[in-house]
């Protein structure tokens, strides 16, 4: 009886336990695959951090200028029409990351969504041949990344792996970003000072977050002080956070983070000082963001400056439209500014002969004879004594 009960007792076991790993196994299979995320791209030495939900921009009728505009490829075309397709059409999200030491305006771009890695790779490879360069394609780590060869070793790589993400990015940090999604780097989703202002902003369809290192603190209040600006509550700032969110109407969303209480206590006045100025500027009026200042307002919350501001759809739609045209009017003026005409040499006098390489050497003995002869009546009388 015993033995019976024993050998019962055990088959049960047994039993629970494959039961309990049949449900497993079948959870895990009826578990979606995760969706690769922008961020799983971005090392966690980034500086700044920017992301945009490209759905919600799409949806929101207060983003369509900015979607508007043509995408082109300077000297080639508009997009579609050299790669066959548009490779922003399927893509859901886009991060763009600094990091905190590297060369100036070194920076990285990753893109999430649908991607047909093979067709992105062709899109490239084609625009560099296209303009002269010579393509070649590496694979590094679970990626494919293609770069013009005829360019030195800082030119900028695209790189691409089955299903995403897209990485953009030069030397260095391209390598970072790869082995950040391959998992042997942390992301920057692990970094608690982007992540408390990410979160203290809210998710937004744009996010900006950018973190100050201690060595770009110290410089910040040396170049304060340089300036006459001592002691300002600025140099305590130590993070900046901001979100905008797409929707029923759109929500702006800044919080300024500082080393001190006080230190954003006297920011926030100064912050808002300058809000209620700019809010009288004709010009910044005439634009149509002195009314969203009016209305902007600033608080502090112990270590943290709160900034909100709120606007109806169309109200956000008219401001972008404004700030677009400005930004072409500006860049007409630039194209249409007169540029100093280049100064060409004098030719040589009839019937003589200029061999190659000569000319700087002739214009050079030319300049010599013409001082020689203005020197020349200077001496006469000298002589003659």
């Amino acid at each position: 009886m015993q033995t019976r009960t024993r050998n019962a007792l055990v088959i049960a076991g047994v039993s629970a336990v494959a039961i309990a790993a049949g449900a497993w196994i079948w959870r895990e299979r009826q578990t979606p695959e995760r969706t690769p995320n922008a961020l799983d791209a971005i090392p966690n030495d980034a500086m700044l951090v920017a992301t945009a939900d490209l759905g919600a921009l799409r949806r929101s009728g207060a983003a369509a200028p900015l979607l508007s505009e043509t995408r082109e490829i300077p000297g080639l075309g508009p997009v579609r029409q050299v790669c066959g397709f548009d490779p922003l059409a399927n893509l859901t999200e886009i991060a763009v990351a600094v990091p905190a030491s590297g060369d100036s305006g070194e920076l990285g771009l990753v893109a999430a969504g649908a991607i047909d890695d093979e067709a992105l790779l062709a899109c490239a490879s084609k625009v560099i041949e296209a303009r002269g360069g010579r393509s070649v394609v590496n694979t590094i780590g679970t990626f494919r990344t293609v770069r013009d060869a005829t360019m030195s070793t800082s030119g900028a790589e695209i790189a691409v792996r089955k299903g995403g993400p897209v990485l953009l990015g030069a030397g260095t940090y391209l390598r970072a970003m790869i082995d950040t999604a391959d998992g042997h780097v942390p992301s920057i989703q692990g970094d608690p000072a982007h992540a408390r202002l990410a979160g203290e902003v809210g998710a937004g369809s744009v996010r900006v977050t950018v973190v100050l290192t201690p060595e770009q603190r110290r410089t910040l209040a040396e170049e304060l002080a340089a300036s006459g600006a001592q002691g300002s509550p600025a140099g305590a700032v130590t993070g900046i956070g901001l979100s905008v969110t797409l929707g029923a109407r759109v929500d702006l969303h800044g919080v300024v983070a500082c080393d001190a209480a006080k230190a954003c206590a006297e920011l926030s006045g100064v912050l808002d000082g300058k809000r209620a100025a700019g809010a009288d500027d004709m010009l910044v009026r005439l634009v149509g963001i002195g009314a969203v200042l009016e209305r902007m307002r600033i608080t502090p919350t112990g270590d943290r400056i709160h900034a909100r501001v709120d606007m109806a759809t169309d109200e956000a739609t008219t401001l972008i439209e404004r700030i677009l045209a400005l930004r072409a009017a500006s860049r007409r003026g630039d194209d249409e500014r007169p540029r100093r005409p280049r100064e060409e040499p004098a030719p040589p006098p009839p019937d003589t002969v200029v061999q190659p390489g000569e000319g700087a050497e002739r214009g050079a003995a030319d300049d010599g004879a013409q001082k020689k002869k203005k020197a020349a009546p200077k001496d006469e009388p000298s002589r003659q004594r």
